[in-house]
């Protein structure tokens, strides 16, 4: 599976909703060029999105960046995708909801 959304899919991926090993990758609709920036994201986003399991969310981060699992086409073309129809795909189609 593709994921969309770095906020929504590694909170899916840790609700269990989606298996860490069917993630081919993120193409996240983030800008984070510098640890520092990746430090705030992550933070933001440990306070709201993935306030359940801060701990985790920021370890999974970590574990996907490290296996260039993570894209950001946003850093060289602002116009990107929406998630507005799903946060996924699967087989070539976009899933609206798990």
């Amino acid at each position: 599976m593709i994921g969309r959304s770095l906020s929504f899919c590694v909170q899916d991926i840790l609700r269990g909703r989606v298996a860490r090993e069917d993630v081919e990758k993120i193409v996240a609709g983030t800008t984070a060029r510098t640890e520092e920036d990746w430090a705030e994201l992550v933070k933001m986003y440990q306070r709201s999105y993935w306030r359940d399991f801060p701990v985790e969310a920021a370890e999974l981060v970590r574990e996907l960046r490290a296996q260039g699992r993570i894209e950001q086409p946003r850093l060289d073309n602002p116009e990107v995708h929406s998630i507005a129809d799903g946060h996924w795909i699967k087989d070539g189609k976009v899933i609206r909801r798990l």
